[in-house]
């Protein structure tokens, strides 16, 4: 009886050590910024930028940023199951400095700020259009200081921002670069190429591609990637195969770029392609309550409801979203900034997604991931 009960146990902790529940937790942008930051007549030369740099992002990154990474270390250690990683998507710094010494000082600021948090897990940073922005040094700044304070956090060579990095055994992220910016001139085919090759080779059961733009649109802009409108495809069916990668592997897509909050799940012939985009530039210190929430796709009623909007693009815009508008099962956006811990039940081969609103210690709302990908 004694050695049938030993042998009980022994299975019940060979079972529970094979279980691997872990969370972790994603920011979206968060563009710190200083004015002392900018070479200021280059800054008045970029009309897109200039009333962000001197009305919005220093006063953030001086009043929210500081108090909002704090919560996030907090919530760190205070969050079950344990979290393992701290996830940035991109726009880390606002970039535009102007000259080469100020993005540099900017960069060094943020990897200050980083440093002095003093996380007990890793930064996992993804690489943003603002943190390569096409102005004077930027992108030079990020290979010199970013990349080795993101070379250090994950204990491997980032490349020049594409990268996997293993959670656990049962979890891996598939980091993309950002290649619509001017820091690289590498072809949209890379990317895929590379997917394919890792996706392949991983035997994670939970996968993610963390990417700075969705890969799924979410708005009349149309910001996403293989878009086929900033850069022109030369291969018109690379999206496609791209789409049908993610839904093949169950790869949950964690975006940004837009500075909405966002879940959706998408068709294809290979499955669902489920997508998390997330904002985490705050703007007080109360939790807000979501602004603009639909939970109706558009699609190209978008471009209608925005006709000012780039009327150049504003026909293949219509076209592309459409065609969207066809396959999206559910979907919800809101202008709500905050972040998101992604939680994995091995047991029931679950992934959860709670997102807090700004400054909240509780979430706002609870989703199912896995129930997306298989509706």
């Amino acid at each position: 009886m004694l050695r049938n009960n030993i042998c009980f146990l022994l299975i019940l902790f060979s079972l529970s050590a094979q279980a691997q529940d872990v969370s972790f937790i994603a920011l979206g942008d968060m563009h710190y910024d200083r004015l002392d930051d900018h070479d200021l007549d280059y800054v008045m030369t970029r009309p897109q930028d200039f009333e962000q740099i001197f009305k919005e992002y220093p006063q953030y990154t001086a009043f929210y940023m500081p108090k909002f990474l704090q919560l996030i270390k907090k919530q760190t250690g205070a969050i079950m199951p344990a979290v393992k990683a701290v996830v940035q998507l991109g726009d880390l710094v606002e970039g535009v400095a102007g000259n080469d010494a100020l993005a540099r000082q900017m960069n060094r600021g943020v990897v200050d700020l980083l440093h002095s948090v003093k996380l007990p897990v890793p930064w996992v940073l993804v690489k943003g259009n603002h943190d390569v922005s096409n102005s004077p040094g930027q992108p030079e700044a990020w290979e010199e200081v970013i990349r080795p304070f993101m070379e250090g956090q994950v204990g491997k060579s980032v490349n020049h921002g594409m990268y996997t990095y293993k959670l656990s055994n049962n979890t891996e992220f598939f980091v993309l670069d950002q290649f619509f910016s001017t820091d690289r001139n590498v072809p949209e085919t890379e990317m895929v190429a590379f997917l394919e090759k890792e996706l392949k080779a991983s035997t994670a059961r939970y996968k993610f591609v963390l990417t700075h733009q969705p890969v799924i649109p979410v708005t009349q802009r149309c910001w996403h990637v293989l878009a086929g409108i900033r850069r022109p495809l030369e291969d018109t069916t690379l999206r496609t195969r791209f789409l049908n990668l993610l839904a093949k592997h169950k790869a949950i897509v964690l975006a940004a770029h837009l500075h909405e909050y966002s879940v959706l799940s998408r068709a294809t012939p290979s499955g669902n392609i489920v997508q998390v985009m997330i904002n985490s530039v705050n703007r007080g210190l109360e939790p807000p309550q979501p602004k603009d929430r639909m939970t109706e796709y558009g699609g190209d009623k978008w471009v209608e409801e925005k006709p000012d909007w780039q009327p150049a693009t504003k026909e293949v815009r219509t076209r592309i979203l459409a065609e969207e508008k066809k396959h999206i099962l559910q979907f919800s956006r809101a202008d709500l900034p905050g972040y998101a811990v992604i939680s994995m039940d091995d047991a029931k081969g679950v992934v959860m997604l709670n997102y807090y609103n700004g400054f909240a210690e509780k979430p706002f709302e609870t989703i199912n991931l896995t129930e997306l990908q298989q509706k």
